[in-house]
């Protein structure tokens, strides 16, 4: 059996697609809990499905974005600063149309390292630019953290994703990146859209919190809202998008809602 070049993923993908990246998405909250991860993956299958070329980059050192994938251990853009290796060489293809750049956690060391250097905040740009002409998306997973992780992925992006669930907590955490953006507003504009995650309709105050977030946020709202949905919990356990996994699940189907919806902005 011949073995398989660790890099093969990436030479078919520059010789099928020379078109430069449309759109680079930072999914970002200060608040952890609120389905960032589960956004990123099935937002990306759900584009990917749309026959657009996603890259998906965990930017995130608790790696969980990889470990959906059953990515451990996986080089990350530390191997990159540590070995002077090139982002394509750990650049996995993870389904049709879907790569993903991994994370481990040895990227908080690569955190310390540049919390010490001026304009620390550029790292994630400089690496992703090569990457841009190979994907039609590509969308970044952060941590809730708003040292080095959020700010570089930020000033690398050119659009924001804010997921929320409909609590007071997690409200707070999208006032907390709103203000992370507006600081960068004049060197770096970035639009963004708020979207409603892990909604229960049966839950009067869940419900309550929506209508307050349609009055704040109104244009800067998706009309897309992301129910509740076990099916995304089982499809983790075998390490597939729920749109995947069950493509009649609600929020395979709502995720690709979103996909369409997020295509037309």
């Amino acid at each position: 059996m011949v073995e398989k070049n660790p890099n093969d993923d990436f030479i078919e993908l520059v010789e099928t697609h020379q078109e430069k990246s449309k759109q680079i998405i930072a999914i970002c909250n200060q608040k952890g809990g609120v389905a960032k991860t589960s956004t990123c993956l099935n937002l990306g299958a759900a584009l990917a499905a749309q026959n657009k070329r996603v890259l998906l980059i965990d930017f995130d050192v608790q790696s969980n974005l990889s470990l959906l994938f059953g990515c451990k251990n996986e080089r990350s853009f530390y191997e990159v600063h540590e070995s002077d290796i090139k982002p394509t060489e750990i650049i996995k293809k993870v389904s049709e149309n879907l790569w993903l750049l991994p994370a481990n956690s040895k990227l908080s060391l690569l955190a310390r390292h540049y919390l010490r250097q001026k304009n620390n905040g550029y790292f994630l740009r400089e690496h992703i630019e090569p990457l841009k002409q190979y994907f039609d998306y590509i969308l970044i997973d952060t941590p809730p953290s708003v040292k080095f992780f959020t700010p570089n992925a930020l000033l690398a992006a050119d659009f924001v994703i804010v997921p929320t669930q409909c609590e007071f907590l997690s409200m707070n955490g999208v006032l907390q990146t709103e203000s992370i953006i507006q600081a960068l507003a004049k060197s770096h504009p970035l639009d963004y859209r708020v979207l409603v995650t892990l909604y229960d309709q049966r839950n009067m105050a869940s419900k309550v919190i929506f209508s307050k977030l349609k009055n704040k946020y109104q244009n800067t709202l998706f009309n897309t809202a992301i129910e509740f949905d076990p099916k995304v919990q089982e499809s983790q356990i075998i390490n597939q998008p729920v749109t995947h996994y069950d493509a009649n699940a609600t929020a395979s189907k709502q995720y690709t809602q979103l996909a369409k919806e997020l295509l037309s902005i």
